[in-house]
């Protein structure tokens, strides 16, 4: 598929890595530190510990037939392709193609979105804390008391920088209209709504236009009933900028349940 590049305008293959015309970063390779390999991914859901792929209904490298299910594999004829089983035994095809690196971020960051989804069903769902008299509890007050007095006075200082620097990385942050489609702004990162995702926008040129004249196209900073797309604030890549790898890891205590997945949309 072409793309057209946001900073001179040539268009291009969107497997390349970057603009041939001005050397411009392709929007839909920002995965530099995630895995870029279906094996690479295989061990990067392994390290999450998280449980069986029949129970998180996500298959890597697996051609998966049956209903309810998400995955990527290499088929015969040397392409990625990513894909959605729903529920009534229909497959949606999210990307067929020789770019294995985008093809596994695709999945990956569905995955991450589903992991977020399902750890605030569990945080939901009962109070796992411990209270001071229990032994945990116990130890774990006393790290906090003493760690706090170590850290008071960095955390003033980082305080100060965020008061500082935040509102100016955030001016722009919000959600935007352009030729009827959603688009969100995040630290001059853009995100385009599509098929009830979130995507890189890699086939327009909306963000070098929004930046034009924000105020002609700003919608809101914030989610509200208005908006016809889904809350930024709860996909893979708010978390991607709010939270640590280590965030993804999954709590043997936890329990997972797909049922609450969305198995009738294309992703």
């Amino acid at each position: 598929m072409k793309i057209k590049c946001d900073y001179c305008g040539n268009t291009y293959e969107d497997t390349a890595k970057q603009c041939p015309g001005c050397g411009a970063p392709n929007p839909s390779h920002q995965n530099t530190s995630n895995p870029k390999t279906i094996e690479e991914l295989k061990k990067w859901y392994s390290d999450r510990n998280l449980p069986a792929p029949e129970v998180t209904r996500f298959f890597i490298g697996v051609d998966y037939k049956e209903p309810k299910a998400f995955g990527i594999f290499k088929d015969a004829n040397g392409d990625f392709v990513v894909y959605k089983n729903k529920a009534d035994g229909s497959r949606a095809i999210r990307y067929r193609g020789k770019d294995e690196e985008y093809a596994v971020n695709e999945l990956l960051q569905r995955l991450k979105d589903e992991i977020v989804h399902q750890k605030n069903l569990n945080s939901n769902s009962g109070n796992n804390s411990f209270s001071t008299q229990h032994p945990i509890g116990k130890f774990f007050y006393k790290l906090h008391r003493n760690v706090y007095r170590g850290i008071f006075v960095f955390g003033i200082l980082a305080v100060i920088f965020s008061i500082i620097i935040t509102p100016i990385q955030n001016r722009h942050n919000g959600y935007y209209l352009y030729n009827n489609s959603y688009y969100y702004d995040y630290q001059d990162n853009w995100y385009y709504y599509d098929d009830d995702w979130y995507v890189v926008p890699n086939s327009d040129n909306a963000p070098s236009v929004i930046r034009s004249s924000y105020d002609d196209y700003y919608v809101s900073g914030s989610w509200n009933n208005s908006i016809d797309a889904t809350n930024w604030d709860n996909t893979s890549y708010y978390n991607e900028y709010h939270s640590s790898s280590s965030d993804y890891d999954w709590d043997s205590n936890d329990s997972w349940d797909s049922g609450g997945t969305d198995w009738g949309s294309d992703w």
